[in-house]
């Protein structure tokens, strides 16, 4: 196991090795931890050999769905009084897990396999009582247990009235495609169809995709499949002759 100080020498190290050897590449600015240089990409798969460039930020390992989750929830604070609120972090992303901690008054964490959380919750079944929460951030979630409606339900319970879910995933098909197995820790890959299912549970829902927020920050999912740009996704989040646009969905109580 690696130790802190081996991990804080190779943040500081890293992001300095690599844009010396990448000075050529396009330089991004992290909102998160105010890195600014090139982004790394990121293997998705290797049949076909799919690549996500300018991806990760060398900084704090962001991707774009937390560069945009970390802007929106700073838009919504200009607005809701996080401080009174309450939030549950699933499966928490420590480069999200800072802001959140100082935006609400309440800070707490689940997952059923990671180390460290307040809670341990299977999200089809969870044990909160109903209405315990204001606030509920997830990312990329979703895709993994073994039934999905279980945990729209779940996540709609425990939610207080006039609360909201953070619900952030890929939503790279019209419909979204069951595998009737885990197949690489995933029970399916998430479509179009998964907001017309919030909508059946949630009052409303907001819709926010990367393009709303300066280039700078790279909130496009940028795919190459054998050296080919693909850009043949939803039209709600395709952009042409690049990839898709990562959204965060709130769906509010």
């Amino acid at each position: 196991m690696r130790s802190r100080w081996s991990e804080k020498i190779k943040q500081l190290v890293r992001p300095a090795w690599y844009k010396l050897f990448n000075s050529s590449r396009t330089p991004y600015t992290c909102p998160i931890c105010g890195y600014k240089g090139p982004f790394k990409d990121k293997f998705v798969r290797p049949e076909p050999r799919t690549i996500r460039t300018d991806s990760k930020c060398l900084g704090c390992g962001s991707t774009e769905r937390h560069r945009l989750i970390h802007l929106v929830m700073n838009d919504l604070a200009k607005t809701e009084n996080f401080k009174k609120k309450t939030v549950l972090h699933i499966a928490p992303e420590d480069c999200l897990g800072d802001q959140l901690k100082s935006l609400f008054g309440g800070y707490e964490t689940a997952d059923l396999f990671m180390k460290g959380v307040d809670h341990k919750e299977d999200l089809q079944n969870m044990s909160f009582p109903d209405a315990t929460y204001d606030w509920v951030v997830i990312s990329r979630v979703l895709t993994e247990p073994p039934l999905l409606e279980p945990c729209l339900n779940e996540l709609r319970r425990i939610l207080k009235p006039g609360g909201a879910a953070v619900v952030a995933e890929i939503f790279t098909h019209e419909k979204t495609v069951e595998f009737g197995k885990i197949i690489n820790e995933r029970a399916r890959e998430i479509g179009v169809d998964l907001l017309d299912m919030l909508r059946e549970r949630f009052t409303s829902l907001d819709l926010l995709k990367g393009d709303r927020y300066p280039a700078e920050y790279q909130l496009m999912n940028r795919i190459v499949v054998e050296g080919e740009m693909k850009d043949d996704f939803p039209e709600e989040i395709r952009e042409p002759g690049v990839g898709f646009k990562d959204m965060i969905v709130i769906a509010r109580v």
